[in-house]
């Protein structure tokens, strides 16, 4: 299952490109396992639920570097890690960590993956803050 997984993220990971391209999209994940595929929806939702909430996420802890500065397949790694991190708490978040930078690695490279692993491992540290943000950011869309 695990690397069924693997292949749902990956390609979330291709979705979520297409979407900052500007390109319309018809998800589906059909060649999957039933149990693959209630994992890649719901990541899915998630990603979508808390793209914004990731982004800000990420330009808080991504020092130096904004959203737009960043590679499409690093921003959108580590929107992914983070989506599943707050959707799936279950899921180890060193499995959600090292997916993000092993997808990094495979389409990017090495120097890509360390930077990718970095934010995440920055975020992690200040989970607390995450969390601040996100109940900001939610009280402020009830409003």
């Amino acid at each position: 299952m695990s690397r069924e997984r693997t292949r749902c993220r990956e390609k979330i990971l291709t979705y979520l490109f297409q979407q900052d391209m500007g390109q319309e999209i018809e998800v589906e994940f059909k060649e999957f396992s039933p149990q693959a595929q209630v994992f890649a929806y719901k990541l899915w939702e998630g990603c979508n639920k808390y793209r914004d909430l990731a982004d800000r996420i990420i330009e808080e802890f991504a020092k130096g570097w904004s959203l737009e500065r960043l590679g499409t397949i690093e921003r959108n790694a580590l929107r992914i890690a983070i989506c599943e991190i707050l959707t799936f708490p279950d899921i180890p978040v060193g499995v959600s960590v090292n997916e993000a930078v092993e997808l990094t690695k495979k389409y990017v490279g090495e120097s890509a993956s360390k930077f990718v692993n970095g934010v995440l491992r920055n975020i992690l540290r200040n989970w607390n803050r995450v969390l601040e943000i996100k109940d900001k950011e939610y009280a402020i869309r009830k409003d």
